[in-house]
Parts: C-alpha cells; structure tokens; sequence
C-alpha cells in the first residue's frame, strides 16, 4: 500500500495504482482528460490530466504515472490550472468551433473542459485555422469530421485493442496529422458506434443519430438488450415518447463499457411501422373490452396449447406457465432454430435472444419447427402463442392458421396473420421486466417510453385471464416478482423487485450456505 497527499487529503491506495485514478478518488471527480479511458492501454498524449507532484522539476501526466509511498500532489493550484488552459489552446487552435451544429455539444469534452479551465478569447483568428475534411462518411454507422479531432487516439486504439480490426489509424506529422480509416479500408465491425461513444468531442459521430436530437433533451432510462443472450446493460434515450439511440451502460461482469452495433439499432423495432396498434379479432380491429370478452371466453372453453418465446420477460413466463396449468395446457417454446445467428468472441452471441435461459430456469421446452407444429395441430383447443415470431417457420405457420390461434405479441408479422385474435402487447421499451442472461445472471429494465396505441403490458393482461377463472392474480409488478421468486425458491434475494442495478446471478447471491455446490 502507498500512502500519499493529494490537494491536502491524505489517502491509502495500493501500489500500482495509477496517480489519475488516485486523484479521481479525492476529487469525486476525474481530472481533465481527452485520451484517457480506462478500458484503453493508456497514450498520454492529450496531456490534459497534469498535475504538480512535490519534488519533481515539472508537471507530469497522471494518467501515466503510478503512485508512491510519500507523493504530495496538488491538482487544483495555479500552475496546474495554466497549464490545462494552454493546452485546450492548443487544441482549439484548429478547431472549427461548430458546436451550434455538433451533434456531440452538450456532451462533449472540449466544452465541458473550456468551461472549468477556459473561459477566454482564442487568440488565433478564423482564417489562419488549418481546414481538413468534413462529414466524411468513413463506414456504415460512422461519419468522421477531421477537423473537430483533438488526436486522443481513442478510436484507434479501441479498433486496435478490443476490436482487433485495426481500421483507423494517425496519418502525417505536426498539425496536418489527422485520424483517418486505412486505404480501401471501412470502419465496418460489429462494435464501430463505440467509437463514436468513446470519442470526446464531435469528430465522430453516428449516422444514424446525427441531427435527429439536441443531447440535452433526451431523458435516460435503465434498459437491457433484447438482441441477444449476453444481455448487454443499455442506456435508452428518450424524448416525448419516442427512442432515440442506445447506448451502453457499464457493467463490468457482462459487457464493460461496450455494445455491439446490431443491438443499437433495435430501438427502430418499438416504433415499427408494423407495429400492432389495436387489438383484432377474427381480422377486424376491435376494442379492448371485445377482445377480452374473447380472449376469456376461449380460456374458459379450453386451452390446449401455450408457445412462450425466449422474448418474453421471466414473469411472463412465469404467468404463461400458471395458465397452462390452471387449464391442463401444454407448455413449450420455439421453433428452437429460431432467433439464431452468427455470433462473435466479444459480445454478440448467436442466441438472438434475450431471455433463452429464463425458459430453461422455469422447465419450458423448445421444440423444433416441425415438432412445434405437429403439438399445435394436434392440441384440440385454443392456442395462445405470446412474446415471439413462431409463424416466421411456414411449417409453423401454417399449422397456427389451421387452428383457433390467439397471439399476444408487438408486431403485424406472420404469427397475427394466422391467428383470429390478436391483442397488442407492450415492447421491451414499453414495460419493465426481468431478463436472465447466458450467466444466469438476474437483469432488470425498465420502461422507457409509453405504449403504442392500444398496447398493454402483457402481463395484466395474462393477470386479467387467470382472475377470470377464479385463480390468485398479483396485483402489482412487485407482487408478481415475489410470486416469482417463492416459485423459483429464491427467496435468499430477499425480493426480485429489488435487484441491482448490475443484475445478479442467484448462486451468488446465495452463498456456500444457501446455494450449496450449485
């Protein structure tokens, strides 16, 4: 352990612990920085986090030194402070100062930088500003702006490191070097949006958000990924009831700071065209109380088949699963060939989705697409299929529109084509719920924005179902996750409702004690 100073605070931290995180702890704040990132190998280039240490000849950089027994360190005096405003001179010498039109204003590190340490008239003039290409379109998602970079080389160092792609790169010398993607080469992987995260100021900038929203009117919310079975920790952005963009939220057990571009874009599924916006019954739009009226009247004659999807949230399944037994139902999930893809080492996994492994927590079956249709031909009564696309397998689909099919799903797609009553449910952004990732891990989200049209939350729906047949139905969320967590003998989390905001594998949560081997 190291004991040393830090702006008159005296603190122990343990050897090799570098100065910049040191210096974050007793601040309650990070230094100054534009090039460091602490998922990145460190480059100390932007030499924006210097500080004065006693007994050395000048400042030195903390991002790139380790701290020792003994250090005194001031981060705040007067010779650090005119040091950091000569540097962001520096950098704005051939900045264009087009934060009027930046999509990264309000969220950007020049500003936030020039506000605690500038604050001053540039002295270099307009004209004598170096120019370098703008909105150059350097890959599917990414466009770069040359002259807003400050060279902190994040991006190149991400596409070096963690993606191992090695697309961009520094080309010339002196104030012609600029970032830029190799020759014949495109900024196309699977992750290239997190450059654009990781990039402190506006040089790059994602196509697909560019100029759709001023930053400071967007609202967050908690979210997880639905795209696939690693369950990445997201960020929605939101404004008047529309999505916006997503972005990752760190969790350092699932995804770290990173997500991959597929997952990005599923916003766009919440506000589909194809979105169902009233319920329907037997191809006509009806009202809420008509379809209720059928939808009970079906579960009262009888139920012969329940088709969950590995898309619903846990207490979903946990509802669907209660009503297949109230009615003596079977209960199976598919096609199991479904929701698949092409996975990679990082973080997209060729699960396509989000909850496979709450359908194995409650003991639901996935059957192939021809098994699949062979148990809804043969079930003799009313199918409910809820959450997922089982009619995008003709097989399936063909099976679905021979019999009374019900579906309780989002989208205008095959399965409500086959089926004679359809009931328009809440997407993931829509509702809160509980994902349960490839580790087992326990993940909350939470509502976004409001539903679409007539949309309900499908799990009151299903509530409303089992009290019209005369059986227990939870009043509330937090009712129902304590249902849930009695039916999945988990009561040592002491409450579902409860989870951190990092998710939380049972196991471990257990203990030896508790948990036992397992």
């Amino acid at each position: 352990m190291a004991k040393l100073t830090i702006d008159g605070t005296e603190i122990e931290v343990p050897d090799g612990t570098r100065l910049f995180d040191a210096c974050a702890d007793v601040r309650g704040q990070a230094l100054p920085h534009f090039c460091y990132h602490p998922d990145l190998a460190i480059a100390g280039v932007c030499r924006l986090c210097q500080v004065e240490v006693e007994g050395m000849p000048k400042l030195t950089i903390a991002c790139n030194t380790m701290v020792r027994d003994g250090m005194v360190v001031h981060t705040r005096n007067d010779k650090v402070r005119a040091a950091a405003k000569q540097i962001l001179e520096m950098h704005l010498i051939n900045h264009p100062v087009d934060c009027p039109i930046c999509d990264q204003a309000g969220e950007c590190g020049l500003q936030d930088q020039y506000m605690i340490y500038g604050l001053y008239d540039a002295e270099v003039e307009q004209a004598d500003k170096v120019h370098k290409e703008k909105a150059q379109v350097i890959g599917p998602h990414v466009i770069l702006d040359k002259e807003r970079c400050v060279l902190c080389s994040r991006c190149v160092r991400f596409c070096a490191d963690v993606t191992g792609t090695g697309e961009m790169g520094i080309f010339n010398r002196g104030d012609r070097a600029e970032i830029g993607v190799a020759p014949g080469v495109e900024l196309d992987n699977n992750y290239s949006l997190n450059t654009v995260d990781i990039c402190p100021v506006g040089a790059l900038t994602s196509r697909d958000f560019r100029f759709e929203k001023r930053v400071w009117m967007l609202k967050p919310t908690d979210g997880i990924c639905p795209g696939c079975a690693t369950g990445c920790n997201v960020r929605i952005d939101h404004e008047a009831g529309r999505v916006y963009r997503l972005k990752p939220r760190r969790n350092d057990a699932v995804n770290g700071a990173w997500m991959c571009d597929k997952g990005r874009m599923l916003y766009k599924d919440v506000h589909d065209e194809h979105r169902l916006g009233a319920p329907r019954l037997e191809g006509a739009d009806t009202d809420w109380a008509t379809a209720g009226q059928a939808f009970a009247a079906r579960m009262a004659a009888g139920l012969g088949l329940v088709v969950a999807s590995p898309h619903c949230s846990l207490e979903e399944l946990h509802l669907l699963k209660r009503l297949a037994e109230a009615k003596g139902a079977g209960l199976v999930a598919g096609p199991a060939e479904a929701d698949r893809g092409d996975g990679d080492s990082l973080l997209l996994d060729g699960d396509r989705a989000p909850n496979r492994a709450g359908l194995a927590l409650l003991g639901i079956e996935e059957l192939p697409g021809a098994e699949l249709a062979n148990r809804i031909a043969s079930a003799g009564a009313t199918v409910l299929v809820a959450g997922g696309e089982p009619g995008d397998v003709a097989v399936v689909g063909e099976a679905l529109r021979a019999a009374d099919t019900v579906f309780l799903g989002t989208h205008d797609r095959a399965t409500a084509g086959a089926a004679r009553l359809v009931l328009p449910g809440a997407a993931w952004a829509e509702k809160a719920g509980i994902f349960v990732n490839r580790q087992g891990r326990f993940q909350r989200f939470l509502q976004a924005v409001v539903r679409t049209g007539q949309a309900r939350d499908d799990w009151r729906v299903l509530g409303e179902v089992l009290s019209g047949l005369d059986q227990p139905h939870p009043g509330s969320l937090r009712e129902l996750r304590g249902e849930l967590a009695q039916a999945l003998d988990l009561e040592h989390l002491e409450h579902l409702d409860n989870l951190p905001a990092g998710g939380l594998v049972p196991r471990e949560a257990a203990g030896p004690a508790a948990g036992g081997d397992a």
